[in-house]
């Protein structure tokens, strides 16, 4: 069985009360019981899942950036992100959300240090890209 296979199983046989965000926590955790390769498939999924017709897979793929990383770069980031917010209207406040808390995380990592003390405004960032004001 591939962890893609679990990951369809965890999505197509929730409990009607399951919110997407427990499914990514159970995701995220099991990353840590699992052989490398598998764990690295999660992500792999996960990024594809942010490409899907599928609101729920979508927000599931999300809340796995509490833990890691879906994309290289932030604008790889954004360029997952943006149509998200095309396919699901209904999302796009969650989608602008989670853009906003993973900024500063990406500039970490590629710059290795913050550089600025406090969060950007929600109207832009120094890289050039602009985020919606919500």
């Amino acid at each position: 069985m591939d962890i893609e296979d679990v990951m369809n199983f965890l999505v197509e046989h929730r409990a009607p009360n399951v919110v997407p965000g427990y499914v990514s926590e159970q995701l995220l955790s099991m990353g840590w019981i699992i052989d490398v390769e598998s764990g690295t498939r999660i992500i792999e999924v996960g990024r594809r899942w942010l490409r899907s017709d599928d609101a729920f897979r979508a927000a599931v793929a999300m809340g796995l950036e509490n833990e890691t990383y879906l994309a290289d770069s932030w604008d790889e980031l954004l360029e997952l992100a943006e149509p998200m917010k095309q396919r699901f209207p209904s999302m796009a406040d969650d989608v602008s959300a989670w853009l906003e808390r993973a900024r500063l995380s990406y500039e970490r990592r590629e710059t290795g240090f913050w550089t600025s003390a406090t969060p950007r405004s929600p109207g832009g960032n120094d890289d050039g890209h602009s985020l919606p004001s919500g």
